[in-house]
């Protein structure tokens, strides 16, 4: 089976493993070359493993450890055009890397990573469906501002799925954040908040999923108890049982070595 290791989840950092214990692909860099080593040595993997680094935006916390992490092991990066030539241009990336544009459908080895667009505040930002070479199929679906059709069309049917729920409601609204911040967050190019999270994962069930991580998750705006009990309160509305019509984790912040076999 094929394996779904999240390295790291937060506002400060993201990066997800997807594939097997000897070939795999890394959705987001937004680790220190330290961790990012130390943490796939927890599932036993070696950084030899990665066979490319695709990106879902240039947002330093999906970013920070790119390029370290793609000199140091020879890893080709991928992503859209627009976020490549916003980190070309903003100096983040040289043109000395190995640089490859995704279309809507990219192959890497046995690997198919298929990209569809979020709304989010990034020039080119998206999420990916990868399907592994023994018939796993994974989604990567953080900063969404909204649940587009073409994103569910994408995610139908997947063994597992991370999904943001980024920010509670209340706490944001309370919050320390300046106004301006709170009404970026909250757009339709910003964030999925807990109850849009609950809403797009009761849509992605009725298309098939039933394996679901919680990632993301605000330091600021939200716990982890709240992100959980608000998507479970909603399926148990849809007469759903965690356990049993579906499988529900929220991610913790760095990982403790946990994976996911889907």
């Amino acid at each position: 089976m094929a394996l779904f290791y999240n390295l790291c989840s937060s506002s400060s950092g993201n990066a997800t493993y997807i594939g097997s214990r000897t070939e795999g692909l890394l959705f987001d860099a937004g680790a220190g070359i330290r961790n990012f080593s130390k943490w796939l040595a927890l599932q036993g993997l070696g950084p030899e493993a990665v066979k490319g680094i695709f990106i879902t935006h240039e947002h330093s916390d999906h970013v920070k450890g790119l390029k370290v992490i793609a000199d140091r092991y020879h890893v080709p990066i991928y992503g859209s055009e627009g976020t490549l030539r916003r980190m070309l241009d903003t100096g983040r990336l040289t043109g000395e890397e190995d640089l490859h544009i995704i279309r809507r459908e990219t192959v890497i080895g046995g690997f198919t990573v298929v990209a569809a667009p979020t709304s989010h505040d990034s020039p080119g930002s998206v999420c990916y469906r990868v399907e592994t070479p023994d018939g796993g199929v994974a989604g990567v679906c953080t900063d969404l501002g909204y649940m587009s059709e073409l994103i569910l069309e994408t995610l139908s049917g997947c063994g597992h799925i991370l999904i943001e729920s980024n920010y509670d409601e209340e706490m944001l609204r309370t919050g320390p954040y300046p106004r301006f911040l709170k009404e970026r967050i909250s757009s339709p190019s910003g964030h999925l908040s807990n109850s849009q999270c609950a809403e797009a994962v009761g849509k992605l069930l009725r298309e098939g999923c039933r394996s679901f991580s919680l990632g993301h998750l605000s330091e600021h705006n939200n716990l982890p108890h709240l992100a959980e009990d608000t998507v479970t309160g909603y399926l148990q509305f849809m007469g759903l049982t965690a356990g049993k019509d579906y499988r529900l984790e929220v991610l913790p912040k760095t990982t403790g070595g946990k994976a996911v076999e889907f």
